[in-house]
């Protein structure tokens, strides 16, 4: 992680994981819960977001156009990790949603309790954007989650609750292994490829073995295995 002043930012601060930073961050949560499966399988991610923080996981409205919420203590604990029961409609589609919802939040929960300890200069600003400072929230809207607009209109920390998604519900050992089959080697470097024709099987195969929408399960195999052909680690 790096981290700097940054008057500019509504947290007067701006911190900074790499992907591989985030993935091992994850993985390592979910080894340390005792909630990261030897094989293939969903993560019981809500089962995970209590006992790893120790915070309760509501299924509760927070506000108008809120999918989610992560309210943070003034020590950097959880208070509560809250997700929107409309995201579950009961089609596979919402579960799996609700999953990835919840997958955002646990991200912030990992990386963001910083920015939300006890600062005095930080605790005078008023609501902005999806940030509740005076209750020590962060409310995600569909926006968000689906990360529209450019550079997430500069809101690096849900940038990172997304990349989160993929650490915490799909880890690179797992859909690994979930793809084996499909994966092939060049016979130059011997570089693990998925070819174009194997790939929309390969995104049907991780959706559902780990229980997530196909556009989740595509994301997470694109930063596996480019079109370039180059794994990236």
């Amino acid at each position: 992680m790096r981290s700097w002043r940054s008057p500019g930012s509504c947290f007067g601060q701006e911190i900074r994981f790499d992907k591989a930073e985030i993935d091992r961050m994850c993985e390592d949560a979910l080894r340390e819960a005792k909630m990261l499966p030897a094989s293939p399988e969903p993560i019981r991610i809500d089962r995970f977001i209590e006992k790893h923080f120790g915070c309760r996981f509501a299924y509760e409205d927070i506000a108008e156009g809120v999918l989610g919420c992560t309210m943070f203590r003034a020590d950097g604990g959880i208070a509560l990790v809250a997700v929107s029961p409309t995201l579950d409609d009961g089609t596979v589609v919402g579960r799996r949603r609700f999953r990835s919802t919840s997958a955002h939040e646990a991200g912030h929960c990992l990386m963001h309790p910083i920015l939300f300890m006890q600062n005095p200069d930080q605790m005078n600003l008023e609501y902005r954007e999806n940030l509740d400072f005076g209750r020590r929230r962060i409310m995600c809207r569909f926006d968000d989650l689906a990360g529209r607009g450019k550079g997430y209109d500069g809101r690096w920390w849900e940038y990172q609750a997304n990349r989160a998604i993929g650490g915490l519900l799909l880890p690179k050992r797992l859909v690994s292994a979930a793809v084996g089959h499909l994966v092939k080697r060049t016979e130059l470097l011997g570089t693990e490829i998925l070819d174009v024709e194997d790939r929309k099987n390969a995104e049907s195969v991780v959706a559902d073995a780990f229980d997530v929408n196909p556009v989740v399960a595509r994301i997470r195999l694109a930063e596996m295995f480019p079109e370039t052909g180059q794994m990236v680690m």
